[in-house]
């Protein structure tokens, strides 16, 4: 059996060429305590709309039927704070999230991790690796915080202690069996209930969101004609990311932010963003087909620009 710290010393430097900024392996296994709180979120309906995801879930929490037994899991991050956003937004009348404005991560992930994953399988031609961003219904989020890349908050997300919470995931599978050393890094949310105070539509609790109240939720996964007050978003939200003490004072402080040209706004968003609010399909598709948001279709888009123009003129009369 090899070390993890064996298999990550050789692999890091090619890791970090790649464009990861975090790294680490944990075993193949969803916690019980997390399968648990996994089946009593689906139980009490806190997935909102989205309902394929009480589907699958011997594979979502044992990983039936992936098609090998999985033993070890490597856990990639990389950052995408954009360092222009803030001003970004200032020239906006609505607000994207940070992860939307940039290429489709899915994408890109699996493009920046194909050398890693080429050299895996030929340095290890026996086993087998498949990587998922978001592809696979795994809990991507428990994994990465069993291989150590962050302590998941109070608001679900993961948070590292020196870059915060605004790094994407991806997670590859392998039957390879590998030692792991690592410890979970420890929960460093304390007494803080800043993101659960700042949501505005009450969508957190303790660990725990009910997507059915959550801005993401309603913009991107609801297709339904009427939605909630998304509060000026069109794409996701990044409010209880914002607050978070460590995002604004320990991550901000330091400057950290993407390196990856992908992530960083396209054009539209820093010449003229609020002919976004004007787009036609034609235009939709040409400016966002490579977006993350193309998940959404038009008529959603159209549907989250008029409640965010609504939302805009209801603040300007007060």
């Amino acid at each position: 059996m090899i070390e993890s710290k064996e298999i990550i010393s050789e692999l890091a430097p090619l890791i970090e060429e790649c464009g990861f900024d975090l790294y680490g392996i944990c075993e193949a296994a969803i916690p019980e305590e997390d399968q648990k709180n996994i089946l009593t979120w689906v139980k009490d309906g806190k997935h909102g709309k989205m309902d394929w995801y009480p589907k699958n879930m011997d594979l979502r929490l044992q990983f039936s039927n992936l098609g090998f037994e999985p033993k070890s899991v490597i856990a990639l991050g990389t950052l995408y704070n954009d360092p222009e956003y803030d001003g970004i937004c200032k020239t906006m009348s609505f607000r994207f999230s940070r992860y939307a404005i940039g290429e489709d991560y899915h994408l890109v992930l699996r493009r920046i991790a194909k050398p890693l994953v080429s050299e895996l399988k030929k340095k290890f031609p026996n086993h087998r690796f498949r990587q998922g961003v978001d592809s696979l219904p795994v809990p991507e989020k428990v994994l990465a915080r069993e291989a150590g890349l962050g302590w998941q908050a109070k608001n679900t997300n993961l948070i590292h202690p020196e870059l915060g919470s605004f790094f994407f995931i991806t997670v590859i599978l392998t039957d390879l069996p590998i030692s792991v050393a690592n410890v979970p890094l420890k929960d460093r949310c304390g007494t803080c209930t800043a993101c659960i105070d700042a949501c505005p539509t009450n969508a957190l609790t303790p660990y725990r969101i009910d997507a059915g109240k959550c801005i993401s939720h309603h913009t991107l996964e609801d297709h339904s004609p009427k939605i909630s007050n998304s509060f000026g978003w069109i794409a996701g939200c990044d409010i209880c990311q914002d607050v978070c003490p460590w995002n604004q004072v320990k991550a901000r402080k330091k400057g950290i932010q993407t390196k990856r040209e992908e992530f960083r706004a396209r054009s539209v968003f820093k010449e003229n963003p609020n002919s976004i609010l004007d787009l036609d399909k034609e235009g939709f598709d040409r400016v966002f087909g490579d977006s993350a948001i193309s998940r959404m279709n038009f008529e959603m888009f159209r549907r989250n620009v008029e409640l965010a123009k609504e939302w805009v003129r209801k603040k300007e009369t007060f």
